[in-house]
């Protein structure tokens, strides 16, 4: 009986060390597996909350945007796709006739704004008298598509005691 409970007892002894073994050699690897998957989890969670604060940004300005008024077909007539050149000299004209001064010639070169967004550089030159100017000014800045002046000379003259004017304007229209 002794010999059976002592062969028993080897037995639990050795069957205990199987299983310690086999956690050792079997968990243990995978341990590093675990680790390798939390860190790879707390990346996953990062970048789940810097998306979601893009979102959230982005659903902020959709609604500052939305609220402000400015539809896509106005930002579109504003800074339409492509240069559309022709539209630009057919606005620049009437903004000319309306404004009362001759328009004598444009230019135009593709540049880089700087804020990346695709613009074309205009150089034009004009006659008239300064109110005129000043009325071309304001039509350009009331005109539907988004143009900025960059520069302006003014040479002033006198033709038989009427003031005259040549102006010569560095502008900028921008594009998609």
């Amino acid at each position: 009986m002794k010999r059976t409970s002592t062969a028993l007892n080897l037995m639990s002894v050795v069957l205990l060390l199987a299983v310690v073994l086999g956690l050792l050699f079997f968990v243990n690897p995978m341990r590093a597996e675990i680790g390798l998957m939390e860190v790879n989890l707390a990346e996953k969670e990062l970048q789940v909350s810097e998306l979601s604060a893009k979102v959230a940004e982005l659903e902020a300005i959709k609604e500052e945007v939305g609220s402000s008024g400015i539809s896509e077909d106005k930002l579109l007539t504003q800074v339409p796709e492509g240069i559309s050149q022709d539209e630009l000299i057919v606005d620049l004209s009437e903004l000319s006739t309306t404004a009362g001064i001759e328009l004598h010639g444009m230019s135009f070169s593709t540049v880089e704004s700087e804020d990346g967004a695709g613009a074309v550089s205009i150089s034009a030159s004009f006659d008239g008298d300064y109110e005129d100017l000043i009325g071309f000014l304001q039509a350009v800045e009331d005109s539907s598509r988004k143009i900025k002046v960059k520069s302006i000379n003014v040479q002033l003259s006198s033709e038989d005691d009427v003031a005259k004017a040549s102006f010569s304007l560095l502008m900028e229209a921008y594009y998609q």
